[in-house]
């Protein structure tokens, strides 16, 4: 048997996609089973090093439009089917024995590995995982105890539309052999309603990065805003949420760590004038790679998420996991994936019920005002969660054994 580990979005240390390949291969070869990398084109050679990735896919993950207003999206997802699926046939002739993971698909990914299954002879299709890390691109409400989901506009947001399409081009022959899966039971509804075709759930392969900590009585506390910063994360409000913050709390500190500084410049500048004229606060641009980022998450009390709620609904946050993972307390938006995921597993959290910068200020102070009780409920989910091997169940899962 083989492993083949697939992510066109394998670039860099930006993003979930390099601790993603580090935390499954990992496991498998610690299992002496062979593993094949395959990354997108643009890899870093010093992570193409370490992962022993192959560059094979020109076509990036998250490419979805050209700048044409009205068929640009059906285009571009064209286009990436029909790259994607040339260069899936250059991988290693595959047997039934094989298993491939498709790491963060989105819809052309997900149409090219069914064609790829398709044109090859039934006796060689391997089992083939593929993991939806993003939003499905719906709207959903709970009306009762039932989930209503309603399909975008997609000249806005076309992921739905390409989905279902995808979906509806899945022959019979194909169906045993596709494994699709979330990390998020509500994401994993969505999917199965855009896409027809049953949606599994995958266990969260986090765990803590070292001995865990008992921080009562820490003090200063530090609050960290930490990843890959996006609008839809929130990260307009940290600017004044840090000001706001550290003009009613003494005991306060801030690490804000962006991995990619360019991408929202003006909040950027705001928080390095801010981080200029104040020793309590921690500025850090790099690029997070395994040491860096256990780092980060050792040098935070507080992990801070102002992420918006409509966006997180039902998209998995690995930090979340993270935080609950190493004994960290939270703060994030009401009624989103992270603010279930820690009260499902008795974490520590405090959420905040709208997106705007004086609500997620309000909530940090409270999270600050109750450090001690926080970190003590923290301790405890994580002694709970660390009590089983996270990386041993998701590759279970991912081979068919769980």
């Amino acid at each position: 048997m083989r492993f083949f580990y697939l992510d066109p979005g394998l670039q860099n240390d930006v993003g979930h996609h390099a601790n993603s390949c580090r935390v499954i291969t990992s496991e498998m070869r610690r299992r002496g089973i062979e593993v094949i990398v395959a990354s997108s084109v643009n890899i870093t050679p010093v992570l193409k090093h370490e992962l022993g990735a192959w560059p094979l896919f020109s076509f990036y993950t998250y490419r979805t439009g050209n700048g044409e207003p009205i068929a640009g999206w059906i285009s571009v997802f064209l286009q990436g089917v029909a790259i994607t699926t040339g260069e899936l046939a250059q991988l290693p002739a595959t047997t039934a024995e094989d298993v491939v993971y498709v790491n963060s698909a989105l819809p052309a990914q997900l149409m090219s590995i069914i064609s790829w299954l398709h044109n090859m002879p039934a006796k060689n299709r391997p089992r083939v995982v593929i993991e939806f890390g993003t939003r499905a691109g719906v709207e959903s409400v709970m009306v009762g105890d039932k989930l209503q989901i309603t399909s975008a506009d997609p000249r806005h947001e076309p992921r739905s539309v390409l989905y279902r399409y995808a979906g509806l081009t899945i022959p019979d022959a194909l169906r045993k052999h596709l494994v699709l899966m979330t990390f998020d039971p509500m994401s994993s509804q969505e999917y199965e309603f855009i896409i027809g075709h049953k949606i599994g759930v995958l266990p969260l392969p986090q765990g803590t990065y070292r001995s865990l900590r008992h921080k009562v009585g820490k003090r200063p506390i530090v609050v960290g805003v930490l990843g890959h910063q996006r609008p839809d994360k929130g990260y307009e409000f940290v600017p004044e949420v840090i000001s706001t913050v550290l003009s009613r709390h003494r005991n306060a500190l801030f690490l804000v760590h962006n991995a990619t500084p360019n991408g929202m410049p003006a909040t950027q500048r705001a928080i390095r004038r801010l981080a200029g004229s104040s020793h309590r606060i921690t500025l850090d641009e790099r690029p997070a790679d395994e040491r860096i980022w256990k780092a980060l998450f050792a040098a935070t009390d507080i992990v801070l998420c102002p992420y918006t709620a409509a966006v997180y609904r039902h998209s998995y946050s690995a930090i979340a996991v993270e935080a609950l993972a190493n004994g960290v307390p939270m703060v994030a938006p009401a009624a989103t994936s992270l603010s279930r995921f820690a009260e499902q597993h008795d974490g520590a959290v405090v959420t905040f019920p709208n997106d705007n910068a004086e609500a997620i200020a309000s909530a940090t102070l409270e999270a600050l005002d109750n450090f001690d009780k926080l970190a003590d409920t923290a301790f405890s989910a994580a002694t709970t969660w660390n009590r089983q091997d996270r990386k041993a169940l998701l590759v279970d899962c991912i081979l068919g054994r769980a």
